[in-house]
């Protein structure tokens, strides 16, 4: 059985679904799912998806669902461009997403809560469905899946109120760029401290480099670029003397 085996955070998994080639016919339908066991309390991270992968080679199945998602992140299981085996008659064009835990008697909380909604939110928007997208297992099954205290109207009720973070940019000093990029900054600009890349020209860059690189004083705006030329050519002019 093919698998990703693959942990995201929610973010990574916005971006990794925003770059996902889906193929020629996407998903229609989203089937959520609990694990019931493995419960919340039981998981263990990769030795739990290794260990759910090993049960379902055991039954046969040349795929499973396509995500599972808990506590620690979202792990990609089965592609989701490729039908999964997880419900039965709604397996064909579906995303299966397997809840870790056991909801019959209690609903999704904490970070699972968090990266359920948002994922499953993330999924409508990207594939262009919507809440008549969504099933449960148990549209397909006798069984409680995915589990008895999930009901629509709740669910539905949470990807409207659910609002995605927004996203920070690191602030970062000049010194922790050079040594964590490995894509150098362009030749004709500037980084500065706090990251605002400022334009130099042609004529400029032997003076700013020598400034920056000599920490004579900092570059924060287009004005600090003259005075490094500035600066430069006394320099050259003193030490020619």
């Amino acid at each position: 059985m093919e698998i990703l085996n693959r942990r995201l955070t929610l973010n990574e998994f916005r971006d990794y679904v925003k770059d996902y080639n889906f193929g020629s016919k996407p998903a229609n339908k989203l089937v959520i799912h609990h694990t019931w066991k493995p419960t919340k309390e039981s998981w263990a991270d990769e030795r739990s998806i290794l260990g759910l992968k090993r049960y379902y080679e055991a039954k046969g199945w040349k795929a499973g669902p396509h995500l599972f998602i808990a506590e620690d992140g979202i792990w990609l299981f089965s592609p989701m461009r490729k039908d999964g085996i997880h419900a039965g008659r709604l397996n064909p064009q579906s995303i299966g997403i397997e809840i870790v835990g056991n909801y019959n008697e209690e609903l999704w909380s904490g970070e699972t809560k968090k990266n359920a909604v948002g994922a499953i939110k993330t999924l409508l928007e990207q594939l262009d469905l919507t809440e008549k997208n969504i099933y449960f297992h148990r549209d397909a099954s006798s069984k409680s899946c995915p589990g008895w205290s999930i009901t629509k109207e709740w669910l539905f009720k949470e990807l409207k109120e659910f609002r995605f973070k927004p996203r920070i940019p690191e602030r970062r000093s000049w010194d922790n760029v050079l040594r964590n990029t490995t894509a150098p900054i362009p030749v004709d600009h500037y980084a500065s401290e706090d990251m605002v890349l400022i334009p130099v020209p042609d004529w400029a860059k032997e003076a700013v480099d020598f400034v920056a690189t000599h920490k004579l004083f900092k570059i924060k705006k287009a004005e600090d670029v003259r005075d490094a030329v500035k600066f430069y050519r006394f320099y050259l002019l003193v030490r020619r003397s």
